[in-house]
């Protein structure tokens, strides 16, 4: 498999940065990710927030400015990290000095983080009027308690109410470091260009980002109390989640990614839609609708939630033992094979799909940058995975995990 064309450079700052080359691609891509996420060491919500304020300035909202270039610009949140970026085909330099310019130049007025509380308040409402939204909020608080890993990105309501422009400095000082960043462009760039784009991060980088010490990731992983909670639903509609906290996948493996895939695939197989279980729910009216996984890493502790509608009493409790009691496929090891054999194709497609998409090849490749992690080393070690290696890392990080449920009744 060719590797891409990548070059990268290490500034004196602390500050590390790659150009990607993809050939043949008019739009250009743009990003800076941050080492700092919504469940680091912080006010709840306070790493959303500063993503919201970051682009009102004191001459107003810097989108505008994008906008007059025919640049496109957004922002997110992860639970480890923050990402500004921005899309351009012309006026590309101009682009960049703005991407610093929202990064480096924050506006910690009263009045600007004022105006931004109401509209953060009215997104986490937003947030709250989905209807898996308080089954959500429930699995993680069993898998993480009150650490801000089991609460809400955004924070909370009360959270928000700390923030004002003391704090929220102090916050923006210790973790928008220049050692804590990484700048990411994307697309088709004559070498010159690169060159030339180089020496402007480097004079970006004196401009606009401080200097400060390098994240300490050093974290104990908070629990809840895991057991099993019930409630009423207002809706129409009776839920239940499965959390299953889970070992750090490096202690298993020497890559994160792959650990996701891989229990991403063992899901799949045994609780998709082409498993034997989900057809004989189907068939006796238990499910009708197919289970929503989600498996994340992150620095606070790896988790995986099973979200899925509650047709049945015993469904939870059943779909709890087919994960769990592995013995019992002896029978259908080969049909688990196929899957798995089949399922691997399609991650690695996925992955290589990333690469004709300039954002999400960027989004992946700055991720990567700050954890430390390579898609080569992922695709290639997905490739040689035997069936018998996947499976006994899945059952090893099975046997080191802990679950708790939540399940909704209808009033």
């Amino acid at each position: 498999m060719k590797k891409l064309d990548i070059e990268k450079r290490n500034f004196s700052s602390g500050l590390t940065a790659q150009v990607v080359l993809r050939k043949g691609f008019k739009q250009k891509f743009f990003g800076i990710i941050v080492d700092f996420g919504s469940s680091d060491k912080q006010i709840p919500g306070s790493a959303h927030y500063l993503e919201h304020l970051l682009f009102s300035k004191k001459s107003g909202d810097i989108t505008e400015r994008f906008d007059e270039l025919g640049a496109s610009t957004n922002a997110f949140t992860s639970y480890n990290a923050t990402m500004f970026y921005a899309s351009s085909i012309d006026n590309v330099s101009k682009t960049v000095d703005l991407l610093f310019e929202l990064v480096g130049d924050p506006n910690f007025s009263k009045k600007s983080i004022d105006k931004e509380r109401p509209i953060i308040a009215q997104e986490l409402a937003m947030y709250r009027d989905e209807p898996t939204w308080p089954i959500s909020d429930s699995i993680m608080k069993q898998l993480f308690g009150e650490s801000n890993l089991g609460l809400d990105i955004g924070g909370t309501s009360q959270t928000i109410k700390q923030i004002n422009s003391r704090n929220l400095a102090r916050i923006y000082r210790e973790n928008y470091t220049a050692n804590n960043m990484h700048f990411i462009a994307v697309g088709d760039f004559a070498p010159s260009a690169i060159t030339r784009l180089f020496s402007q991060v480097k004079k970006l980088d004196k401009q606009y980002l401080q200097s400060g010490p390098k994240r300490d990731h050093t974290f104990k992983s908070e629990a809840g109390k895991l057991g099993i909670t019930e409630f009423k639903n207002k809706t129409e509609v009776p839920y239940f989640c499965l959390g299953i906290k889970l070992p750090d996948f490096k202690k298993v493996l020497v890559n994160n990614d792959l650990g996701q895939i891989l229990f991403e695939i063992m899901l799949e197989s045994m609780l998709g839609e082409k498993s034997a279980w989900y057809q004989e729910k189907m068939l006796h009216g238990e499910l009708t609708s197919p289970l929503q996984f989600d498996v994340n890493y992150t620095r606070q502790g790896n988790f995986v939630t099973i979200l899925g509608i509650n047709n049945g009493d015993s469904l939870l409790s059943d779909l709890k033992t087919t994960l769990f009691a592995s013995e019992k496929y002896t029978k259908q090891m080969n049909e688990l094979r196929e899957l798995f054999e089949m399922l691997k194709k399609v991650s690695l497609a996925t992955l290589l799909a990333a690469f004709n998409n300039l954002s999400d090849l960027g989004f992946e490749l700055a991720e990567e940058a700050i954890h430390d992690e390579n898609i080569f080393d992922t695709l290639k070690l997905l490739q040689r995975m035997s069936f018998e290696e996947y499976w006994q890392i899945c059952q090893d990080l099975l046997a080191e995990s802990k679950t708790c449920s939540v399940f909704s009744t209808i009033e």
